[in-house]
């Protein structure tokens, strides 16, 4: 603090000259710098005139060369049309199958405008046209001989005549023509009315694309041009220069891409872009296009102006900053110490274990520390200074709903699901009020008290299987002695009766009562093991070693009810177990999976770790768990089975718990169910 101090005072002796002085220099540097931005402003400019001149010639040059070729494809499908019906008509006439009936039929059939049939000589033989005789007298614009003397000399056997004049009528025609059978000879010519297609051709091509584009805000003009002279341009263009009167344009019409400059039209400056326009390896003339220079010109001069107007306000800026320096300075102090305490606070709250997030009065979030972000598995960056309630998902709609409101809550048990399963939130809010006790924000703290209740639960389901256990070995050692004493009595009274009595009912009865005391025997032999089980054996053993024998083990029973067994394992670590007591859990667990799989279903069995953990878990995709089951499956002499005796999935609990573990199910009824054992790394 002190040191910001002295700088403080430094300002004060600072003499008036010097900061005038400091001022001109740094106003000098900032006016040649704005008229040195305004030049590169120029020749960006300039260069985005350039491009978009490129693309314009680009575009017009592509298009009128596409137009050209869809003009040749255009004929080169009339001609292949009409050749088509020409051969059709060769074969009948072949067939001597042909009148002008026949003519008319298929002209009309393939929309054709005339078919004639003409002999060796020339002379018209047959006719598709019905009223040819209103032809009689009228002057002919030209002889058919005049086209098809190729066919009747021999020289070609099928001949594209293209566009020509009608012969009597005004308009034009499209006709082909093909040479007939040798036992007739002579010549077949398909006409078509051509002005649908040359209507159509001045409607796309490249005249009509010039004078389109030309009609665009700010080009001067656009001109098709070759050696001789303009091809084709959008208005009259008598001002621009021969191509072999002009250097520049003379190497544009040799080179293969496009050149620009700044040219004279009308005693007008344009930029001009010119380019050679090409179809299909054949240069047919040069394209140039002249593009307005109005608006840069315009453009040029605000630029000038503002680039005054900015260095004067530059100046009067720098002038005031010069004498608000001092007053600034102890602002940064305070602003420095306000951000030490900040930073102070923020760092505690980031290291918060429990989930912290603020809002202000308006609902926008203020803090969201990173315990918030490992909730909401996003970063802070994505809700500070947001609505959070908007950007929550369905999962936590009780958060926005105590936003909203501003509830008071203190403990507030909430249940979310999470990317990681369902997690257990303990909720408390704070409320803080201004001066004027409005309010000013609104905060919560979440803390994730999942692992906390689990483990409530599984010491409380521990505590009741042990009270559990003590009561079943007290009743096991009341039923175990006069358990024995008939077992004892029905063996005497087989030895010493079964001959006197002859009785095969008698022999069976006594096996029946010795069987079934055998049966309750071992009932209270399972009893007795849960109520006192074994100390642990632990040691260390191969993970990859331990899964390996699980599953020569299980892939027999799971072969035999027609069920596919997967183990996958991440790695090989030792574990820490007793690995016959651990071995018989598993074995318990995947016994239950295969006997709730339907034949052709799969059950699997998973290894992996995690940080602290080494994570088993068995899954099927058999019938589920209901609901109201799933906090009894542990429980002692809870069973669905019509033969279970209810101690298996509590003996499986106490094993895990003895290794200091814990296990959970997840379980959707019609999807199947999951085993998850969790325990910790030693």
């Amino acid at each position: 603090m002190s040191f910001d101090l002295k700088n403080l005072r430094k300002f004060s002796y600072i003499r008036p000259r010097y900061i005038i002085a400091i001022s001109i220099v740094i106003a000098f540097v900032m006016i040649v710098y704005a008229f040195y931005e305004l030049s590169k402003s120029k020749e960006e400019i300039y260069h985005v005139l350039d491009e978009y001149a490129n693309s314009m010639i680009y575009t017009v040059n592509m298009s009128s060369a596409n137009t050209v070729i869809s003009d040749q494809e255009i004929e080169n499908l009339l001609s292949q049309h009409l050749l088509g019906v020409a051969r059709n008509i060769l074969r009948l006439d072949s067939l001597m199958k042909i009148s002008n009936t026949t003519l008319k039929h298929i002209a009309d059939e393939n929309e054709v405008y005339r078919i004639n049939i003409f002999n060796e000589k020339g002379e018209k033989v047959l006719t598709s046209y019905e009223h040819d005789t209103s032809h009689i007298g009228l002057e002919s614009k030209h002889s058919p001989k005049d086209f098809i003397n190729p066919i009747l000399s021999g020289e070609e056997n099928e001949l594209i005549i293209g566009l020509k004049e009608a012969r009597h009528d005004r308009g034009n025609r499209f006709a082909v023509s093909v040479r007939r059978a040798d036992n007739r000879r002579g010549a077949i010519v398909v006409n078509l009315d051509a002005e649908s297609f040359l209507e159509f051709r001045k409607k796309i091509g490249f005249g009509r694309i010039v004078q389109d584009i030309g009609k665009s805000s700010g080009i001067v003009y656009i001109a098709l041009q070759d050696s001789n002279g303009i091809i084709a341009a959008d208005k009259p263009v008598d001002d621009l220069s021969l191509i072999m009167n002009d250097l520049f344009l003379e190497n544009a019409y040799v080179s293969d891409s496009s050149l620009t400059r700044i040219n004279t039209f009308e005693g007008n400056e344009v930029f001009e872009v010119v380019k050679p326009f090409i179809v299909e390896g054949e240069k047919l003339g040069l394209f140039r296009i002249g593009i307005a220079m109005d608006e840069i010109k315009s453009t040029e001069s605000r630029m000038f102006n503002r680039a005054i107007i900015i260095s004067i306000v530059l100046v009067v800026i720098l002038v005031i900053a010069i004498g608000i320096i001092i007053s600034n300075q102890n602002f940064k102090m305070v602003s420095e110490e306000y951000d030490k305490i900040q930073t102070f606070t923020g760092n505690i709250l980031n290291d918060m274990v429990s989930a912290i997030i603020t809002f202000d009065k308006d609902d926008i979030v203020r803090i969201f520390n990173k315990s918030a972000e490992v909730l909401f598995a996003t970063p802070s960056n994505k809700f500070i200074g947001k609505n959070l309630t908007g950007a929550l998902n369905r999962n936590f709609h009780f958060l926005s709903e105590a936003v909203n409101k501003k509830q008071q809550l203190i403990n507030s048990e909430q249940v979310f699901d999470t990317e990681e399963g369902k997690k257990i939130f303990l909720i408390n809010s704070t409320i803080i009020y201004d001066s004027s006790d409005n309010l000013d924000s609104y905060t919560l703290v979440i803390r994730d008290v999942t692992e906390i209740r689990t483990m409530e639960k599984q010491i409380i389901q521990r505590e009741k299987l042990v009270a559990m256990g003590e009561l079943a070995s007290g009743v096991a050692h009341e039923i175990r002695n006069p358990l024995n004493t008939i077992n004892m009595v029905a063996q005497r009274y087989e030895k010493e009766y079964a001959d006197k009595l002859d009785s095969k009912e008698f022999i069976s009865i006594t096996k029946v009562l010795r069987s079934e005391t055998e049966r309750v025997n071992e009932i209270i032999q399972q009893f007795l093991r849960f109520a006192r089980p074994p100390k642990l054996n632990i040691s260390k053993v191969s993970s990859v070693e331990f899964i390996n024998e699980i599953k020569d083990v299980m892939d027999v029973q799971a072969n035999s009810n027609s069920i596919k067994l997967i183990v996958k394992t991440e790695g090989e670590i030792d574990l820490n177990i007793d690995f016959k007591q651990m071995k018989q859990a598993v074995i318990n667990l995947l016994k239950n999976a295969i006997e709730a799989s339907k034949p052709g279903d799969k059950v699997e069995f998973l290894y992996s770790t995690k940080i602290d953990k080494n994570i088993f878990e068995i899954s099927d995709s058999g019938s589920g768990i209901p609901k109201e089951n799933i906090d009894k499956i542990f429980n002692l002499y809870f069973t669905t089975k019509s033969n279970g005796t209810g101690l298996g999935l509590g003996i499986v609990q106490q094993i895990v718990s003895q290794h200091g573990g814990t296990i959970t199910v997840e379980s959707k009824i019609g999807k199947g169910s999951k085993f998850i054992i969790e325990l910790p790394k030693n």
